[in-house]
């Protein structure tokens, strides 16, 4: 069965108020683990906290294993990493990462890890994505793992476009475009998990 995005908005959604089984509340890197029909769902929640808002703005550019990384994203991916490996290591396969705004970033890094780690997940749901990367090599380390991206934005949502400034931003994938815009410039409000969850409800209807 194809895998149904509509499924990992609503545990992208879930995973904002549910009590996080990796991670702590307050950090920026948290997640919820729930059984899907696909497989064992990793799904991490987005900015919700200071902690998250460090981690967002820290936007130096990191060289690590996955390439040259969001500084701020890949520390936080990097406090939950251990976790998240053993974790996999005793779930049921295969394993699909979600996540929304900065936990969609998570995510995308988290998956890269995973795959160094000989557990690459079967997809990764991405719901308005900031960019991670300032190279390709994420993105091509995932394709040759096998692992499918589904990234989505909604209208002119600004988080997928930041950041933008001073390195050559990219996401892993491209985009796939849902929903209508709440103004025809760029915006928060086509960024709220609610919104984006219709909006995928309405693509896949």
């Amino acid at each position: 069965m194809e895998l149904n995005p509509l499924t990992y908005a609503l545990l992208a959604q879930d995973a904002y108020t549910s009590i996080p089984q990796i991670g702590d509340e307050s950090s920026a890197a948290r997640a919820i683990i729930e059984s899907t029909i696909d497989g064992t769902a990793f799904a991490f929640p987005g900015t919700n906290n200071v902690a998250c808002w460090l981690a967002d703005l820290d936007c130096a550019v990191t060289l690590t294993e996955l390439g040259r990384l969001h500084k701020g994203f890949n520390d936080a991916a990097l406090a939950i990493r251990a976790a998240v490996e053993a974790k996999a290591a005793t779930v049921p396969p295969p394993i699909i990462l979600v996540g929304h705004s900065e936990g969609a970033a998570l995510a995308l890094v988290l998956a890269g890890y995973l795959c160094l780690a000989g557990r690459p997940p079967r997809a990764v749901f991405a719901f308005e994505p900031p960019r991670v990367s300032a190279d390709a090599k994420l993105g091509e380390l995932l394709r040759q793992h096998g692992v499918r991206l589904f990234l989505f934005a909604k209208g002119n949502d600004i988080v997928p476009m930041v950041p933008r400034l001073l390195f050559p931003w990219a996401h892993p994938a491209p985009l796939t475009q849902i929903g209508t815009a709440a103004e025809p410039f760029p915006n928060v409000a086509d960024h709220l998990m609610a919104g984006v969850v219709e909006a995928v409800r309405a693509t896949v209807a």
